[in-house]
This record gives C-alpha cells, sequence and structure tokens, in this order.
C-alpha cells in the first residue's frame, strides 16, 4: 500500500475535527464516541484512533475552535455591561454557545490532567477581558460562569 501523502493525512485529520466538533456541540462529549465519529466521516473507528488515541485528545486539539465559538456570541467592542448581557444572551438563545460551557464545566468536574481545556479557556476570556474592561473584569466573569453553572444543571 503507497504511503500517504502530508496533504491526505492533514486532510482526514480536519475531517475527523470537523465532525468531533458537530458532534460535542450536537451529542456532547459523553455521546461522542469512535463509532459515531467513524459513521459521520466514513473513516474507520482504527483510523480515528490512530490520529486521537485517547478520547480527551479531541478537546486538545479544538480548543481554538471551541473558544471561537463563545467569542463570536460575545460583544468585546462594546463596554463590560454589553459584554455581560451578550453572554446572557447567548447563554439563553445559543446551543453552540451552551454546549461549549457545558465542556467546559466536565472538564473542571473531571479535573482530567491530561485536559487543561477549561484553564485554557478562562485564562483565554479572562486575559481578553481584562485587557479590554481593566482588572475588574474577572469578578464579572466569576459571576457569568457560576450563573451558567446554575443554568446549565
Amino acid at each position: 500500500m503507497p504511503k500517504r501523502s502530508r496533504e491526505d493525512t492533514e486532510e482526514t485529520i480536519k475531517t475527523i475535527l470537523d465532525a468531533a466538533v458537530e458532534q460535542l456541540i450536537v451529542y456532547g462529549y459523553d455521546k461522542m464516541s469512535y463509532t459515531t465519529l467513524s459513521e459521520q466521516t466514513g473513516i474507520s473507528r482504527t483510523g480515528i484512533s490512530h490520529h486521537f488515541p485517547k478520547k480527551t485528545d479531541f478537546i486538545s486539539k479544538l480548543d481554538d475552535r471551541l473558544i471561537s465559538i463563545l467569542l463570536e456570541k460575545l460583544d468585546l467592542e462594546g463596554d463590560q455591561t454589553r459584554f455581560s448581557n451578550s453572554w446572557k444572551s447567548a447563554l439563553a438563545s445559543d446551543e453552540k454557545f451552551a454546549a461549549v460551557l457545558k465542556l467546559i464545566f466536565l472538564f473542571r468536574a473531571t479535573d482530567d490532567n491530561d485536559v487543561n481545556f477549561t484553564k485554557r479557556v478562562c485564562q483565554n476570556l479572562e486575559s481578553l477581558g481584562c485587557e479590554r474592561f481593566g482588572n475588574g473584569f474577572t469578578q464579572e466573569l466569576e459571576c457569568l460562569v457560576g450563573k451558567s453553572v446554575l443554568k446549565a444543571s
């Protein structure tokens, strides 16, 4: 069998990650599996596990995409009040936003040392918010995350 080109391998990985994002949003982490990814992509379970040996590897590779899902719904151009309102609005009406927050809470609750997803997301949001709105933003972010936990439960 001829060796696959780098481009073919990258395209395979992109296909798997695209399906993983969709399934994480639609089904959640617990229901996404190598089998469901294989069924959606047409790539064998073995082929998927070759690129992603552990299920948590998906989160590590997708954190930039998942953070982008959050950021695209947040008002980072206005003041802190507009940011907070955009967070509350997205939480109430956007399934993708809520699904990413659930992933954040899931990985915080599992305390999986292989996945620092929650830490990276929170640091990213806090850093971005403090840069835009000042150091008082941290308390507002904590409040928003707390309200989100209550809504998710």
